[in-house]
């Protein structure tokens, strides 16, 4: 790559002060890390976990009140101790190599990696550089968009795949409809830019792998010897301090040739080997193998040592496997718009009505389509069916000597235009107002209306169209790198604000909530009991969870509280591909892994996602409240004498 590179003879110090951009951090551990001394700064700015609105509609993750809050502190620590600060999917740094200070990096930018988003960001650091009168700074800029016609190329040719098993293959009318494409950049570019423009102060990168800021500034600084170390340091720590316990935000990455160490920030949490083993779970298809642009980073052999401190933890033994030449992939991201949308929200209390409402629902589906004569498509999302408590009805506090049940409905409609799926939530609002049921008795209306406009527009809708890894000859081709040299005053204090300065956090809001069971109480009591001999997952793991592994894929991790409870639950046999394909109603065929992850005492499974995040018909974008089919998986599991007496 012919890079510049700078001989280390010392350690790296990278602090990620939050795992998105615009999400919020400390100010008190911001300074008081500064203070201490670090490297870098890096943060990510972008998912996919948020659908496909960002790439098809041009939209970001967060807003641009958010990101300025977030800019505005990183872009001074930048001004007063010219350090590099590195933000997934952006890129920010300083005068690092001439005066041995930290440099600011960032990636991803805006949420999709879009050129939008580079340009957003680059021009919120430069209204803070000149509202502040910080000194001028070198801003670079990595741009991540992917030209259709290359795409339709590379399709052609046979060097378009699908990104995964639950990925269906690219049609030439998905490129058609992106609204744009974005390619995933691994180090190479970013390794580009720091070579290219060694006295650079800010980066601002387009849609990057999550590690790849890290890894390349790594790589840059000379930590050569073994990639797979910043690689694997980078796939920890782009998630902030999630990996601590309690999960926090700010977290501190110590860096050396064989090994490196995680350190959470937060006065409250701690880093434990469990903790950072189990991160390699979270949104992974599986934990041993992670794909990136360029290999493989094999997880197999790694350990993790608690270190004195009680907070830290230090991580040696990964390996990275390069592909073969003429192998490289980059991953598309791509998304379309797929009409407009309206809803209208409200409840129902008549129990005569609730005790039938699937059927009024699909009477009141009938009654729209025979009102309409264009296409659309309605979707009802009932909340609370088996009826819920109810407060502040007719402005009464409870206790009330009598709650009815309620429960709640979202309908959702899509058209080919707005005024059309309005109109169309209209009619189904007018039927669950007024439609007619069996043994009515409340004839004044039905539907309890809490909100005006009661029809609200709710926009374009869209869809993921592209999620497919393409063959590239050179990983630095399609990334073009600007500079911008941005003018300032240099009439900012070069000191940090004094009401924050050398201050710690005041501690985690989660410190006490994560708390066990009490003694001989399941933490489902009230819901129902297990069968005789049996014992609910959700009473035997620490950690039930479900989330996201890209648009495609939904992965649970079970994680249990130690190696014996693991084992033993593994040798009750009950975790497999087809308890897993009955809990969740599908084939055996759409589970994609299955499999224990022994350094975190862990059982982790990914399956086909039934509907592709964000679509039309999606009730959770994120896929995080899909465990509770194995919360409620019935263990066998032998005497039961109190859960804190469960004999195994």
């Amino acid at each position: 790559m012919g890079s510049v590179q700078i001989a280390l003879d010392r350690e790296l110090r990278i602090f990620t002060p939050i795992g998105t951009l615009g999400y919020g951090f400390s100010e008190e551990v911001y300074w008081s890390t500064m203070a201490e001394g670090v490297d870098a700064v890096i943060l990510d700015s972008g998912s996919t976990d948020s659908g496909p609105a960002k790439l098809a509609l041009g939209i970001s993750t967060g807003t641009r009140k958010a990101y300025e809050r977030d800019l505005g502190i990183l872009v001074a620590g930048c001004h007063i101790y010219r350090k590099p600060l590195l933000i997934g999917w952006c890129f920010l740094s300083s005068n690092h190599l001439l005066e041995n200070g930290p440099n600011i990096y960032a990636g991803s930018a805006g949420g999709d990696g879009s050129t939008r988003g580079v340009e957003l960001f680059i021009g919120i650091i430069r209204e803070i550089i000149a509202e502040k009168g910080y000194r001028p700074m070198k801003v670079l800029s990595i741009d991540a968009q992917i030209d259709k016609g290359l795409v339709r190329y590379q399709h052609s040719k046979g060097l378009v795949r699908p990104c995964g098993k639950a990925v269906p293959e690219l049609q030439a009318q998905d490129i058609d409809d992106a609204s744009i494409i974005v390619a995933q950049m691994g180090i190479e570019p970013w390794l580009k830019a720091m070579s290219e423009q060694p006295d650079f102060d800010i980066i601002v990168g387009g849609r990057s792998y999550d590690p790849s800021p890290y890894a390349a500034y790594c790589l840059f600084r000379g930590i050569t010897s073994d990639l797979a170390i910043p690689y694997h340091m980078g796939k920890i720590m782009e998630c902030g301090a999630l990996c601590a316990v309690p999960k926090s935000r700010e977290a501190l990455a110590i860096v050396r040739q064989d090994s490196f160490d995680i350190r959470a920030l937060d006065d409250q949490s701690r880093c434990t080997a469990v903790s950072v083993a189990a991160h390699t779970l979270y949104e992974k298809t599986r934990p041993d193998i992670l794909t990136g642009p360029g290999g493989n980073l094999h997880l197999e052999n790694t350990t993790y040592e608690e270190l004195p401190d009680q907070k830290t933890v230090r991580v040696r033994g990964a390996t990275f496997v390069p592909v073969k030449p003429g192998e490289y992939t980059v991953k598309l991201e791509a998304g379309r718009k797929s009409g407009f949308h309206s809803m209208f929200i409200g409840g129902f209390t008549d129990a005569i009505l609730i005790s039938q409402i699937d059927d009024f629902l699909a009477r009141g589906t009938a009654y729209v389509k025979a009102n309409l004569p264009y296409e659309f498509d309605i979707d009802w999302r009932i909340y609370g069916k088996d009826g819920t408590r109810t407060y502040g009805q007719l402005n009464r506090s409870p206790p009330w000597s009598f709650v009815p049940p309620e429960i709640g409905i979202c309908c959702h409609v899509r058209a080919s235009t707005q005024d059309e799926a309005t109109n169309a939530a209209h009619m189904a609002r007018i039927f669950c107002a007024h439609g007619p049921y069996r043994n009515q008795r409340a004839t004044a209306g039905n539907f309890a209306m809490p909100f005006a406009p009661l029809d609200i527009p709710l926009g374009a809708t869209s869809d993921f169209c592209i999620y497919h890894t393409m063959i590239v000859n050179d990983p630095s081709e399609h990334f073009p790198i600007h500079v911008a040299n941005i003018h300032g005053e240099n009439t900012a204090p070069t000191t940090p604000p004094e009401e924050v300065a050398g201050k710690r956090s005041s501690g985690s809001p989660t410190k006490g909530l994560l708390q066990g069971s009490e003694t001989g109480k399941s933490v489902l009591s009230g819901l129902r009991e297990p069968a005789p001999g049996h014992v609910f997952l959700a009473d035997l793991a620490e950690v039930i969870r479900s989330k996201n592994a890209g648009p495609y894929e939904l992965t649970f991790d079970v994680m249990f509280p130690n190696a014996q409870m693991a084992n033993k639950v593994k040798d009750a046999g009950i975790l497999t591909p087809s308890t897993i394909a009955n809990l969740y109603d599908m084939s055996e065929d759409d589970v994609i892994a299955c499999m224990w992850w022994d350094p975190a005492f862990a059982f982790k499974a990914t399956i086909k996602r039934p509907i592709v995040s964000g679509g039309f018909f999606e009730r959770d974008t994120y896929g995080s409240t899909q465990h509770m089919p194995l919360m409620l998986l019935e263990v066998p599991v032998g005497l039961k004498n109190g859960l804190n007496g469960v004999k195994i």
